[in-house]
């Protein structure tokens, strides 16, 4: 099981944990403490207790309001796709430029998708969706 993104006109196919790789890297382009609060997310899942969780979370969520407030509100869409629910998402075509306007100038030759699949989604192929969802007016889903 794994993660379709789609545009009017694109999708790529992603397990979890290539759609964590693809935010990552969104979270990188956008902004170094960004970058590395987001990337203190998965420290939570380690955590056995809890209790612990709780505490974790509360105060990983007080920081990302507060980074939001640091950064003016300017980031707000970036966020907003990165702590997007997994299972089911979406994002408007404001979010979309928001997106792109952060990863246009990026590319790599990471698989963000199934390793091996002709049709391995790579960033390239994101940027693309992105861009689609902007020129069709569309909204980015994903499921």
């Amino acid at each position: 099981m794994g993660i379709t993104v789609r545009s009017k006109n694109y999708s790529i196919d992603l397990g979890y944990t290539g759609f964590l790789r693809l935010r990552t890297k969104v979270a990188e382009l956008t902004a170094p403490d960004i970058f590395l609060h987001y990337r203190r997310l998965l420290d939570g899942r380690s955590l056995l207790h809890e209790a612990d969780r709780k505490k974790f979370y509360e105060e990983y969520n007080k920081k990302t309001e507060e980074l939001d407030r640091k950064h003016n509100g300017e980031m707000s869409d970036i966020l907003d796709f990165l702590y997007e629910s997994d299972c089911s998402g979406e994002m408007d075509v404001k979010h979309c430029h928001s997106i792109y306007k952060v990863i246009k100038d990026y590319d790599d030759n990471i698989c963000y998708g199934y390793a091996g699949q002709r049709d391995c989604a790579t960033f390239k192929d994101f940027k693309r969706l992105v861009m689609d969802c902007i020129d069709t007016d569309t909204i980015m889903k994903w499921w």
